[in-house]
């Protein structure tokens, strides 16, 4: 693989979603008051690999912490 391609397969991608503005609001909040979490990137990449880990577990747990309901 060339350089060039290399460096391309290496960047991040960068992913947009929708979210209620009231939980980014209150997510920004807690994300910027938490020293322990420097980004929202930090946030969600955390997410996705606890999920990839183990995604059953991780389903129940957010069941768990969300009171049963589903997102979305």
């Amino acid at each position: 693989m060339s350089r060039k391609a290399t460096f391309r397969a290496e960047r991040t991608r960068q992913v947009q979603f929708r979210m209620n503005p009231d939980t980014f609001k209150k997510l920004y909040i807690a994300v910027i008051s938490d020293d322990d979490m420097p980004s929202m990137a930090d946030l969600f990449n955390s997410a996705a690999e606890a999920y990839l880990e183990n995604p059953q577990k991780y389903t129940e747990l957010v069941y768990k912490i969300v009171g049963g309901k589903k997102n979305g």
